[in-house]
């Protein structure tokens, strides 16, 4: 039974990455899309506040845009894809953060100083396993005095319980509300073929990438993954788990 289950996860993370392309230029397609998943949030509160656009300039005239949280005060957690141009990370003074960014207009701005990359990841034609290795954090030049989410990782018992309860959320900026974030406070989440990325319905659309996924562990609101791409139509994503990244972040903090 345990087998049949995870080839249908499997099956179903390989229709979800077919569209990765389409996450990885994310906000370059043309506005107007039908898919609205979430309400408009509240930019001012948190944890909304702590959730921005990762902006990318590619070259002069095309620019990429993607979702980014702050972990720290100049730690971002955002989708490792976002920070490629075809097989090359870009420079780091291409990227910036815009933190609660509300009708086109940052709480808080700031750009790149170094760009950490999981030593896994690797640019190209999309796998089965790239999302499980697709995440980063930007190391942003000046600290912003915005609240950050914390990071933690869960178990698979976890997981269910919180998808149970209707505990789930994840905020971002998609292709659907370029300069709006929006929640969508009813996230369902569900295993993966491991414990290094995991299935969730939520938020799709383009630019949703590196979009947190939180949910209340333990009497603390936290990120326990972030999106990597999905099928927008389905609203069928595949996830980086916490698991993946929540030791890397502990370390840059304690380097502070």
């Amino acid at each position: 039974m345990r087998a049949t289950l995870i080839g249908i996860l499997a099956s179903a993370i390989t229709s979800c990455v077919g569209v990765a392309a389409q996450a990885e230029d994310a906000f370059q397609a043309q506005p107007g899309s039908n898919y609205h998943y979430g309400e408009i949030a509240d930019a001012a509160a948190w944890p909304i506040s702590a959730v921005g656009a990762v902006t990318v300039a590619l070259n002069f005239s095309h620019r990429r845009f993607c979702t980014g949280t702050l972990v720290a005060p100049k730690l971002v957690l955002t989708a490792a894809h976002c920070l490629f141009s075809g097989s090359q990370l870009v420079k780091s003074g291409n990227v910036q953060f815009l933190a609660g960014l509300n009708k086109g207009v940052p709480a808080a701005i700031s750009v790149a100083e170094r760009l950490l990359v999981s030593k896994e990841f690797a640019p190209g034609p999309w796998r089965q396993d790239v999302a499980a290795n697709d995440w980063a954090v930007i190391v942003l030049s000046n600290a912003l005095s915005i609240k950050p989410v914390s990071v933690k990782s869960i178990t698979h018992d976890q997981l269910r319980m919180v998808s149970n309860a209707d505990s789930v959320l994840q905020i971002g900026y998609g292709i659907d509300r370029r300069y709006l974030p929006s929640i969508d406070r009813k996230c369902r989440v569900s295993e993966g073929p491991d414990d290094r990325a995991f299935i969730y319905r939520c938020l799709t659309n383009p630019g949703y990438s590196g979009a947190p996924i939180l949910a209340d562990i333990d009497g603390t609101l936290s990120v326990i993954g972030i999106g990597s791409g999905g099928n927008k139509k389905e609203r069928l994503g595949v996830a980086c788990s916490a698991r993946q990244f929540e030791k890397t972040i502990a370390e840059l903090m304690q380097s502070k």
